[in-house]
């Protein structure tokens, strides 16, 4: 018999060993004793063996195959059977356990990391509240370019009509003479401002007020007067820098013109407060 080395292809190579995993090593013709070297293509699984196997030597590293296998060409591993506690073992493992969890306090549990405090400076946002109110409804009526009227209002109106009636009979009354033309406004302010970057600057509530009733009273004249209905609409004025050119009009205080036409007793104490602002020195 001749020994002849021969080289097999990667095809061969790839067929050796997948007949060699199923079980089939004797692929050649018997007669012959081919010594050879097989060369297995790369896969994307893990091959059985080296990648560099000598023919001979393949059967060696191959696990020893069942009667069973042979014929069915798959090594099956036969399932592990379940691990079965004693109940007796199982029991005494609870109450150990009850036994670590009901300890004093002074044992210390291994596996648990310590925990670390670290002390941090915590900044408390202070709250500035230049002003005691926070939102507001008002209606302003410029009448004649000699009177205005600032009014609240609640935030859910309906006596819209009644309340400009109201006001109109109000001016004629201190005016003495007929409205020949007037105009309502309404100025809104709904909360506090929400942008903790704006804290610090000027209340801006109050500066709202005051450029609108500033832009509302452009064209009144020197003898204008001011009329403030209502506790919200007075404590903004009272807010307003001394050196605001609206604490230069003669101001009366009265409550609001909603409560004038829901309580009609309030009006002859508002008549007698407008009398007293405006013309005691007379």
């Amino acid at each position: 018999m001749s020994n002849r080395l021969r080289e097999l292809s990667s095809q061969h190579a790839f067929q050796t060993q997948c007949l060699a995993q199923m079980g089939v090593v004797t692929w050649l013709n018997g007669v012959e004793d081919v010594v050879g070297q097989v060369y297995l293509p790369a896969q994307p699984w893990q091959a059985q063996g080296n990648v560099l196997t000598d023919s001979k030597t393949l059967d060696e590293t191959l696990s020893p195959v069942s009667e069973h296998d042979k014929v069915s060409g798959f090594s099956a591993k036969a399932a592990q059977p379940p691990v079965m506690l004693d109940p007796q073992e199982k029991q005494q493992s609870v109450s150990n356990l009850r036994e670590q969890l009901n300890a004093a306090p002074e044992i210390i549990v291994e596996d648990l990391q310590p925990i670390e405090e670290l002390a941090v400076d915590i900044e408390v946002a202070t709250d500035i509240h230049l002003t005691q109110v926070s939102s507001i409804e008002l209606r302003a009526y410029a009448l004649s370019s000699k009177l205005l009227i600032l009014s609240d209002v609640p935030a859910v109106f309906s006596q819209q009509e009644e309340v400009d009636q109201l006001a109109l009979k109000m001016a004629q009354a201190l005016l003495k003479d007929p409205v020949e033309n007037w105009q309502r406004y309404a100025f809104t302010w709904p909360g506090t401002l929400k942008n903790p970057h704006f804290l610090n600057r000027t209340d801006w509530l109050i500066g709202a007020l005051e450029s609108s009733v500033q832009r509302w009273t452009q064209d009144f004249l020197p003898e204008a007067k001011l009329v403030l209905a209502g506790s919200k609409i007075a404590q903004l004025m009272d807010d307003l820098p001394n050196s605001s050119p609206l604490k230069s009009y003669p101001t009366a205080r009265i409550v609001s013109l909603s409560e004038l036409h829901r309580i009609p007793e309030l009006r002859k104490e508002a008549w007698n407060s407008m009398q007293t602002s405006f013309f005691s020195s007379h």
